[in-house]
Order: C-alpha cells, then sequence, then structure tokens
C-alpha cells in the first residue's frame, strides 16, 4: 500500500502530539522555558534577595532566566495558591516557610492542600529572633520580661504575618513567660522591621539576619532554635534564658505543584541544594539571616510533618488565630 506525502505529514503530526508527554514525563530538554520563583512576601526582605541569588546560579546552570515574583499578603495563601493551580512542568515554583503548613490548620478553607504540592528542597533553617528596638531599656531576655510584666499589653511585637512563625513563635514565648506582648502582623519582614525601626512598635519576632540588619538600632535578644545560630553564634537561645519550649525554627523551601515529573523534581533538587552549599551563597544566606542547609526530597517532607504536628498543638491551644 502506497503512502502520500499528505499522510506521511499527518502521521509525523500525530507522533510528535504524543512524543510532548513523553518528554515532559521523562524531563527532557527541561527547561524550555523562564523558571518562575514566586515568593509570600515584599520584595527587598530577606527571603527576596536569597531567592534572587539562588536564581542567578541556576539561570547560569540551567540556560533559562529564572524571575522572581513578590506575591504577599494572606499570610502567603496567595502565593501558594497561586503556585498549586500553576502548571506542573517545573517552572513555577513557591518560596515557602512555616506559614505554608500553619495557613492548612488556621484557614476554614484554605486555597490549598499541602497535598497539592511536592518538595523540592530545603534551602535554610532560618532562626527565628526577638529583636527590640534600641530604645527599649532591655539589655537582655531577662529584662525584656521584667518590663513587659511590668506593662501587660502596653508592649507590640511585629511579626511578617499572622500565622508566620514569628507569630506562633511570639506567643510560645507569651506563654513560656507568663507575659502579654500584643501581636502586630505585617505583610512581610521589611516593613515590621520598618516599623520597629520608627518606634511603632518596640519588638519583632523576624530572622535573626533581619533584626541584626540594623546594627545599634535593633538589638537581637535569643533565637528561638536548640542551638546558636551558627552564622551568629553571639545571639543565645531562648533555652538558654530558661525558656526551652521557645524552639520552633524558621525554614525556607521550595515547592513544586504535586504533579510535577520526578525527573524534573530531580534536576531541581540536585542543582538547587548544590548552589546553597556553594561557599559564597551560603556566606550571603548567613549574612541574611539564613543557614543553608540544602535537604533532599525525603528529609524535607519528614521535617514539615514533624513541623505540622507542632503547628497543629499550638493553634490547638488557641493562643495564635487569624
Amino acid at each position: 500500500m502506497s503512502i502520500n506525502r499528505r499522510q506521511v505529514l499527518a502521521m509525523a503530526a500525530t507522533l510528535s502530539g504524543m512524543s510532548t508527554p513523553v518528554r515532559a514525563q521523562s524531563g527532557a530538554g527541561y527547561p524550555t522555558a523562564p523558571i518562575r520563583f514566586v515568593i509570600p512576601t515584599a520584595a527587598g526582605g530577606g527571603h527576596d534577595v536569597m531567592t534572587r541569588m539562588i536564581g542567578l546560579k541556576l539561570t547560569e546552570r540551567l540556560g533559562q532566566p529564572c524571575i522572581v515574583e513578590s506575591r504577599p499578603g494572606a499570610s502567603g495563601a496567595l502565593a501558594a495558591a497561586a503556585v498549586a493551580s500553576a502548571p506542573a512542568d517545573g517552572h513555577t515554583l513557591l518560596l515557602a516557610y512555616s506559614a505554608f503548613l500553619s495557613n492548612t490548620v488556621l484557614l476554614d478553607k484554605p486555597a490549598y492542600k499541602v497535598e497539592d504540592f511536592a518538595p523540592v528542597s530545603m534551602l535554610a533553617l532560618t532562626p527565628i529572633a526577638l529583636g527590640i528596638s534600641e530604645s527599649v531599656a532591655a539589655s537582655s531576655l531577662k529584662h525584656f520580661v521584667a518590663l513587659a510584666k511590668t506593662r501587660p499589653g502596653q508592649l507590640f511585637y511585629a511579626s511578617y504575618g499572622p500565622g508566620s512563625g514569628g507569630h506562633f513563635v511570639g506567643e510560645l514565648f507569651n506563654m513560656a513567660a507568663g507575659i502579654d506582648v500584643v501581636h502586630v502582623p505585617y505583610k512581610g519582614e521589611t516593613p515590621a522591621l520598618m516599623d520597629v525601626l520608627a518606634g511603632q512598635v518596640q519588638a519583632s519576632f523576624t530572622s535573626v539576619g533581619g533584626a541584626r540588619r540594623y546594627p545599634g538600632r535593633i538589638r537581637a535578644l535569643a533565637v528561638a532554635t536548640k542551638e546558636r545560630s551558627p552564622s551568629y553564634p553571639d545571639v543565645p537561645t531562648f533555652a538558654e534564658s530558661g525558656y526551652p519550649e521557645v524552639d520552633m525554627p524558621g525554614w525556607a523551601a521550595l515547592m513544586a505543584p504535586a504533579k510535577t515529573p520526578a525527573p524534573i523534581v530531580q534536576t531541581l533538587t540536585r542543582e538547587i541544594n548544590e548552589i546553597v552549599m556553594l561557599p559564597d551563597v551560603k556566606s550571603k544566606m548567613a549574612e541574611l539571616g539564613f543557614d543553608s542547609v540544602g535537604w533532599d526530597v525525603p528529609r524535607t517532607r519528614t521535617f514539615m510533618g514533624e513541623q505540622l504536628v507542632a503547628t497543629r498543638k499550638l493553634v490547638a491551644s488557641g493562643r495564635v488565630k487569624i
């Protein structure tokens, strides 16, 4: 049977269409377009700077531009919902932090589920610190607690959003110390710290790097981790000051839509984990308050599962509401 030119072209078109999903599932040729990082915080903050730095390195390695898109609001829920509904092709990634988990517990009708995402990498742990304005007459955590006890409901702490890691650690500290410092949420770390500098609030639960970004104007009193941050070894832990229960590290992870092909996730995990452990990147991230870890997918998933359990317990106590 002879086949004419028109039939040959039709068969070629059909085979071409069939090969597209196969290539996508294998990750062949990835990436084929710019990679978009959606971050849930305002531009100019530590998360923004870190993501842009990683994006530049990833561009060099994969040959496609990496674009950072800031979508603050609703404690990261807006950014997460946008990525959850994006094509699962590895070209749209979410920078997630603790609010990514807490939103699914705090909100009556969350716009996404944890299961809507596939972990790519735990970039870093971000020790959350209590930073106070230099205008506050407290040289240590002990002095701050004593001051707060004399002024219940009259001191205020900023966080980078309702239901954020800063909010959770702030309420853990209120409970542990028996004090009443009032929470004031902001849309990101930068605006929160700006109001500490302006004297609108006395303190902030923020990244230790953020608190240390303004020497002589903001003083970091303690970090909410079991051990001191290797990047800021001079800042004591809450445990050292008598509050071991104030232990809830912040973190920064990259997430992809759940159905992203495994080979694409593996490519991203390998490249990004190598990037965050480069000496120049580690050094810069440390300046921003991030301790690079570069965990693989199983370890990232385990850590996030443990954090979700801790989050549910604190919400059940009634201390954290949005």
